[in-house]
């Protein structure tokens, strides 16, 4: 034996393996400088013996590995995230495959999650594009940070959009259960949102992140749309949106017998009328036995606000309500108190769960700790110890 290599001895027979005789005796022990020295050692037999030895092990091991599965097994995926990979056009040939795969029969795609920097189209299209391509989808996230910057057609390689892609014909039935949407900057048209939600008759959750309408009416006109096309619907959430001009509309919204959870999340509800808004906003709710939950997080309610809210778990409510999100709404430790003696003096259940994070009760934490001690005689309270003079500090350093 020299350096893990085997030589058949001088005169003997030739290797079972590589079938090479021997050319010569085995080195013996005081020829190893030849193994590391300049001069290639001799040792041609023993390199081809190795070589097959490790051939017939391979050959051996892959009989014994399970075949690999068939291409056509990546349909069973059902799940498909894509995020800021910078697709630009490229998202066409994309939608072409995945079109031809979702008509597969074990194709098993039901959820796209897809985000970018930029689109070469406006996401509202892109999303037409979307169900069009895969009308079996039963969860579509999609989200768009700047406002689409088209592809120029004259650029080599850079061809537009595929007419069967962005057609006019109306969006076939699709089985959307699941919609959200971030949008970027900029008024979007009302028409081309309605168009997606007419198609998604089995839609039951519809998320709308910075979405902007030219008019309360064209808000108004997705709402309609929801109300006659979207029966199905149950969660509703509006986030970085301003509807301070929208009042009518949310109250259309808190009417709706069919919704089970809405969430205004800083929408700017309070910002104009709160006097006569707020009493409009109680009387809507107090008469909705459907609605579960309610989030109002970032909208500065107020303790006015606040103690109007209360009124909704009065002794003449027919209100459900069993979650409340309060947080970030400027609410102080007296006003939250308040609003605990009086759910005390209505001796009803109340809700079951209410979240009170980032609002001002470390102003005064004796009372704030009393306010929380009698909530959770009735609900299930979820809070934290937020400084607000430190956040407001910070705030004010990044002016």
């Amino acid at each position: 034996m020299s350096a893990g290599f085997w030589q058949p001895g001088p005169g003997g027979p030739p290797c079972r393996l590589c079938g090479e005789a021997s050319r010569g005796r085995a080195p013996s022990r005081d020829e190893g400088s030849l193994l590391l020295g300049s001069r290639r050692p001799r040792r041609d037999a023993a390199e081809r013996c190795a070589a097959a030895l490790m051939a017939s092990r391979r050959k051996s091991e892959a009989k014994q590995m399970p075949r690999a599965a068939p291409a056509t097994r990546v349909t069973r995926r059902s799940s498909l995230t894509l995020s800021y990979n910078g697709l630009g056009s490229n998202i066409f040939r994309l939608l072409d495959s995945l079109r031809a795969l979702s008509g597969q029969s074990g194709c098993r795609l039901r959820a796209l999650h897809l985000s970018d920097l930029f689109s070469p189209l406006p996401i509202l299209e892109l999303t037409r594009a979307i169900v069009r391509a895969l009308p079996l989808l039963r969860v579509l996230s999609i989200r768009v940070d700047h406002p689409s910057q088209r592809d120029n057609p004259g650029v080599p390689g850079n061809a537009g959009p595929p007419s069967h892609i962005i057609g006019d014909e109306e969006i076939p039935e699709n089985c959307l259960e699941q919609l959200e949407m971030g949008f970027p900057r900029g008024a979007q048209p009302a028409p081309l949102l309605c168009s997606v939600l007419k198609a998604s008759g089995s839609l039951q959750q519809l998320s709308l992140d910075s979405a902007t309408f030219a008019s309360p009416q064209d808000f108004g006109l997705v709402l309609q749309t929801l109300k006659e096309y979207n029966l199905a619907l149950k969660r509703l959430s509006f986030h970085d949106m301003n509807l301070a001009d929208c009042q009518s509309e949310v109250l259309f919204l808190l009417q709706n017998l069919t919704l089970q959870e809405i969430t205004f999340s800083f929408c700017r509800l309070f910002e104009k009328r709160p006097a006569q808004f707020l009493p409009e906003m109680v009387a809507a709710m107090k008469g909705n036995s459907t609605l579960k939950g309610l989030r109002l997080p970032g909208n500065r309610l107020g303790n006015a606000g606040l103690l109007a809210l209360a009124d909704v778990f009065s002794e003449d409510s027919s209100s459900s309500l069993c979650q409340l999100d309060i947080s970030s709404n400027c609410i102080k430790p007296d006003g939250l108190l308040e609003f605990a003696k009086r759910l005390e003096r209505w001796g009803r259940g109340a809700f079951g769960h209410l979240r009170l994070f980032q609002n001002w009760l470390d102003q005064d934490a004796v009372t704030a700790r009393e306010a929380i001690r009698r909530l959770r005689a009735t609900c299930h309270v979820v809070s934290d110890s937020w400084d607000s003079s430190q956040a407001f500090a910070d705030y004010v350093s990044t002016m």
